[in-house]
This record gives structure tokens, C-alpha cells and sequence, in this order.
């Protein structure tokens, strides 16, 4: 199972190669969603990480223990048809064009694409985007 996780890296680690340790150390495997590191060397990183939640746990413990900042992320977005109103306010925000007006002009969404950013939640007026927490620590 996939555990979505945000890291914020400070500026002495940024180059170190600790998302790799979480394979050689926790047998876990890892998605990277969005990576960035500022022109001060901070960092940040999406990232998806594939095992049980023991494995899951126990990685977050060594990062945090690195001097990084763990925190959970949605495991997926769900969007209710019903309650939708088809305004598009949220194609313009989704940075993967998950979210997009299909030729018809109906809003379409290709859940493969998402990366749960969760961008869309905030912006919808009518709430009709949820999130699904699914954390490691339930």
C-alpha cells in the first residue's frame, strides 16, 4: 500500500541521499510526486511511499531523526458528481491536469494523474472534493 508524505529537508541535508536509505534500510519503495530545493539548498519533496505501515513508520522515525519534517498527505481525492458543479475553478489550480474540461465541457478526472496536492479541495465552492486522509498512524 502507498502513504503519501510531505518532507521539508533544511538546508545542511538536502544533498544527502536519504530517500535512498529508505530502500536500503526499510525495504520500502518510493514514488516521487514533486521535488523542490530553494536557491538556499531548504527542500521539499512529495513523496509516495510503497509498504506496510510498520515499514512506513518506522522510515518516518529515521527521517524526522535526520532533522526533516514529516507530515501525512491525502492518499487520494475523490470527487463527488453530484454536488459538482462543473465550474472548471478547479482545472486552473491542478498542477498535473488531473482535473480537466473534456471536449464536451463536462469536468472529467483522470485519478491516475493526481498526486493529491489537494489544491482542488480548497478551491472548490461547493465542496464537492474531498480528500482521503488513510494515515499511517490510525
Amino acid at each position: 500500500m502507498g502513504y503519501n508524505i510531505h518532507l521539508r529537508f533544511p538546508e545542511n541535508i538536502s544533498t544527502d541521499p536519504i530517500v535512498c536509505n529508505l530502500t536500503r534500510k526499510f525495504d520500502l519503495d518510493f514514488n516521487i510526486s514533486k521535488a523542490q530545493i530553494s536557491s538556499g539548498r531548504e527542500g521539499y519533496m512529495i513523496l509516495e511511499l510503497l509498504g506496510s505501515k510498520d515499514q512506513v513508520n518506522e522510515a518516518k522515525k529515521y527521517l524526522e531523526g535526520q532533522g526533516i519534517q514529516v507530515s501525512d498527505l491525502a492518499q487520494s481525492i475523490t470527487r463527488d458528481e453530484k454536488l459538482c458543479i462543473e465550474c472548471g475553478a478547479c482545472t486552473a489550480i491542478c498542477p498535473t491536469s488531473a482535473l480537466y474540461m473534456d471536449s464536451e465541457r463536462h469536468l472529467a478526472f483522470d485519478v491516475n494523474k493526481c498526486v493529491v496536492c489537494t489544491r482542488c479541495i480548497k478551491l472548490c465552492p461547493v465542496n464537492a472534493i474531498k480528500a482521503d486522509l488513510g494515515s499511517v498512524n490510525e
